[in-house]
């Protein structure tokens, strides 16, 4: 007899495969379920990004579009007038056959895609991003009918809705209420995967302090107020680097930030790097200065490293390191995020405090729990 016929088929939906943390958890995901029990689909709207080489061999991959001006435009009219034919038309074309459930793994225009697969028992979503604190959605959900409108046609519609932290969760249910299927799941994050990347390069350790960023060049990391915040450190006369990984959309202004404050010696910027983990060990602390996260799953990942901490203020930060309890927090504010720079860089020993608390944080990340949790999902 042929077992395909007891696989559970899941469809997973994600707007591209680009370097951000939802996917690379979703690809985490992918490389780790038991394709003997499912049969999986991944619909990407638009085909891109660095991930897509990493998407398993078992899964199928549907492409929407191949056109990111067309993606985004259609993104745009869906949000501001509700004209989704082209979607829907586009969808139900691709998408054909059953599916015991759909799973749109960052939540956001394209969950509406879910409603256009005929063929779905079950759907649902998940929430990667704070919806109150990142101005990017904040924006939008100050209009009081479009709130109503997703509510009714969206949220309501779904049988379940999954967030990455309970930072996410509560701002979510701010904005929307609450409905009955709500979670907390936090990210897989690979931890074994982590640990042997991290030992696959060795790089010479900086003859000065290093602190090491990681993430998109966005408005909401907070990479200005790090680059200000540099600024004032220096004026107080520390010796130190800042390296930062990644690569975005202000990768112009804040390199001209840079440039005016006169801290070319201080601050490299290293661009997008596959393989992060030999830089982030080998940095003396991680620093994140986001304005607003989810769960950010590099800290998750510095942790496992053993690294030091230093966040700001803000959901999913606050959150993983409970407050300060395992790693330095800082306020919203240049001066606050300087002044904790200090403290690390005028204490060997709060590094090396700090260090014993991220390993002990780690072990909330287990990733055969969270495992189980993600199969009891996709098995309801």
């Amino acid at each position: 007899m042929d077992n395909t016929t007891t696989k559970r088929k899941i469809i997973f939906i994600i707007p591209s495969l680009t370097g951000g943390g939802a996917e690379r958890t979703l690809i985490n995901l992918l490389q780790k379920l038991d394709y003997t029990k499912f049969e999986i689909d991944l619909l990407v709207v638009l085909k891109d990004g660095v991930y897509l080489e990493n998407v398993p061999n078992e899964v199928k991959c549907i492409f929407l579009y191949h056109n990111k001006m067309l993606v985004r435009t259609l993104a745009w009219l869906q949000k501001k007038t509700g004209f989704n034919y082209l979607l829907r038309k586009t969808t139900e074309n691709k998408i054909r056959g059953q599916y015991d459930l759909g799973i749109s793994f960052l939540d956001g225009n394209f969950t509406d895609l879910l409603f256009f697969i005929k063929g779905l028992k079950k759907r649902c979503t998940w929430v990667h991003s704070s919806y109150k604190t990142n101005r990017n959605f904040a924006k939008f959900y100050e209009n009081t009918k479009y709130v109503q409108k997703l509510k009714e046609e969206r949220y309501g519609r779904l049988d379940g809705i999954y967030f990455v932290s309970n930072d996410a969760k509560e701002e979510f249910i701010e904005v929307f209420g609450t409905y009955p299927k709500m979670e907390v799941i936090y990210n897989i994050i690979d931890t074994e995967s982590v640990l042997i990347k991290a030992e696959s390069e060795t790089y010479s350790k900086h003859s000065i302090f290093e602190f090491v960023a990681l993430g998109s060049l966005l408005t909401v990391k907070g990479f200005d107020r790090l680059i200000r915040a540099s600024k004032i450190v220096k004026e107080k006369g520390f010796n130190f680097k800042v390296s930062i990984l990644g690569s975005g959309a202000e990768k112009n202004n804040l390199e001209s930030l840079v440039k005016e404050n006169n801290l070319k010696e201080n601050i490299d910027f290293l661009g997008f790097v596959s393989n992060p983990y030999p830089l982030l060990k080998k940095a003396d602390v991680f620093i994140m200065s986001s304005v607003s996260e989810a769960l950010p799953t590099v800290l998750c990942e510095a942790m496992i490293l053993g690294k030091a901490t230093l966040v700001t203020n803000c959901s999913g930060c606050r959150e993983i390191v409970e407050n300060g309890q395992y790693g330095l927090m800082a306020d919203q504010s240049d001066q606050s995020l300087a002044e904790n720079m200090i403290k690390y860089l005028s204490d060997p020993n709060l590094v090396v405090y700090y260090e014993l608390q991220s390993l002990e944080r780690a072990e909330l990340f287990d990733d055969k729990l969270v495992l189980e949790a993600y199969n009891k999902i996709l098995n309801q």
